[in-house]
Formats: structure tokens, C-alpha cells, sequence
């Protein structure tokens, strides 16, 4: 089976995007020919070179970063110019039989369920490419993907988020029949209230680091001014 996979972040390797990929990549057959487009971010200038090589396989699996509830632009970009590269006849020649797509978005929030609309989204421009979507999984707490990528898969902690992964794995082996849906939402076994002192920790480090006062964290320059006197 040929897969080709997107790692749709702009951070490029040292993402949880890419580390999702490198999981996925551990559950499925050996024999599996896995194919990895690393860094976005080297098309956001026109270059099709990679297309016909993404039509050619018979899966695709889109990974990405949750942006503003959507999907980042430079993906967005992407993915709009292998839609055209499709129905263009060098496309429609070289393409594989009705491509199946697969996605796993992940986001900074608690909960999984916030990446549902990406999904949504990934889906529409499936069928506006004619292209067969199979689901995929949503993600909480994202950037512990990364940051726990040292941490033996069979702890606790990362047991939500290797299941839905292996979910993904399990339909894309499953040949022309498998399918995810409806889509699977999840997260890290960590307490939230935890996961919020964590972030909040995080944005304080960050603000110091960049010459930010902790007050200007709560500010809000374009809120409308009271009018009463």
C-alpha cells in the first residue's frame, strides 16, 4: 500500500503534526510504502513537483494543527493547488483509483472534540476533489504529543491519544472498506485543571521571554469604551 502523508503545520519537524505522522507510521504493516511531505511551508511559493507523486498513492493522510478553529493557511493553500493539479488532465491521468483521505487534527485546547469543524472542512474538500473522505480523529491537549514523544507509548497518560492514532492506523489497513467515522475525539490523561495551570505557566514564560508585562496579557486594545461618563 502506498500512503503519502501531509504534515500540515508550519512548525514542520518539530511538531506534534510530524510526531503524529512518526506514530501512525509504527502501527501500520511493514511492508507499507509511507511517503512524507515534512515541511509545508517550502510551498507556499507554486511548486507542483510533489503532486503527481501524492495522486499516485492510494491514501492520504492530512495531519495539522488546529488555527482559529480551521486549518493554517499555507495547508489551506496547499491543498487548494492539489485540488486543481486533480482535475487537470495530467492529474485525472495519474491519479490513483479514487483516493482515500485520512485526517488527525490536533489542538492546544483540552478537548479533542474542538478539531470536529477541521474535520468538517477536510471532508468538504474531499468531495469537491472527488476524492473518497474515511475520517479521522481529533486531539486535545496537542502539544503534549510532541512533548511527551520520549515517553513509553504504554503510559498511562498517552493511552487516549495511541488509541485513536491506532483507530486511524487500524481503518487505513483495512484496504478499500476501512473508514473512521464518525470521528474519533480525545485526549491525554491529565487532569485539566492541571493542563490549565500548565498553560497558563506557559504564557507567563513566553511573555517574560519576549519583553511582556504579565498585565498586558489581559489587555484588550480594541474593546469599545464604556460611553457612560
Amino acid at each position: 500500500m502506498r500512503i503519502f502523508a501531509i504534515n500540515g503545520s508550519p512548525k514542520g519537524e518539530k511538531s506534534s503534526s510530524r510526531e503524529i505522522i512518526s506514530i501512525l507510521r509504527t502501527k501500520l504493516p511493514a511492508e507499507t510504502a509511507l511517503s512524507v511531505l515534512s515541511q509545508i511551508a517550502q510551498y507556499r511559493k507554486p511548486d507542483d513537483s510533489v503532486f503527481p507523486v501524492m495522486a499516485e498513492s492510494e491514501v492520504l493522510v492530512i495531519t495539522s494543527p488546529l488555527f482559529v478553529d480551521g486549518l493554517p493557511a499555507s495547508l489551506m493553500v496547499f491543498l487548494e493547488r492539489y485540488q486543481r493539479f486533480l482535475q487537470s488532465p495530467e492529474g485525472t491521468a495519474g491519479r490513483a483509483a479514487r483516493q482515500r483521505v485520512f485526517a488527525i487534527v490536533n489542538c492546544g485546547f483540552y478537548e479533542g472534540a474542538h478539531n470536529e469543524f477541521a474535520l468538517r472542512m477536510l471532508s468538504h474538500w474531499c468531495e469537491a476533489s472527488s476524492l473518497s473522505w474515511r475520517g479521522g480523529a481529533g486531539i486535545g491537549t496537542g502539544e503534549m504529543i510532541h512533548g511527551l514523544s520520549k515517553v513509553p507509548e504504554q503510559a498511562s497518560i498517552r493511552k487516549p491519544v495511541i488509541q485513536a492514532i491506532e483507530a486511524v492506523a487500524k481503518a487505513i489497513s483495512s484496504g478499500p472498506e476501512g473508514r473512521l467515522e464518525p470521528a474519533i475525539f480525545t485526549q491525554h490523561a491529565f487532569p485539566w485543571l492541571l493542563f490549565k495551570l500548565a498553560g497558563e505557566a506557559g504564557w507567563r514564560s513566553q511573555a517574560k521571554a519576549n519583553g511582556v508585562r504579565p498585565r498586558d496579557l489581559r489587555a484588550r486594545p480594541l474593546e469599545r469604551a464604556d460611553p457612560r461618563p
